[in-house]
């Protein structure tokens, strides 16, 4: 996998992670899921929260709170 292929994925990605929509309390939680597995699958140099979220758009704190929320 490349990062030019990757984008062809998200629309299974998507399809695949809605299935665990139930097991989320809220949809905020929720929506960090797919960001999280687009930065694992992603080249970023360091797979670690402060890089994965901003790659994403997001704050490092709410996902951060969204990894510490599935242990």
């Amino acid at each position: 996998m490349d990062a030019v292929s990757l984008p062809s994925l998200v629309p299974e990605s998507n399809r695949f992670l809605a299935r665990f929509d139930d097991c989320f309390c809220d949809r905020r939680s929720r929506d960090h899921l797919p960001v999280d597995l687009r930065a694992q699958l992603s080249d970023l140099d360091r797979k670690s929260v402060e890089p994965m979220a901003l790659s994403a758009g997001q704050v490092p704190r709410t996902l951060q709170e969204f990894l510490r929320s599935l242990t």
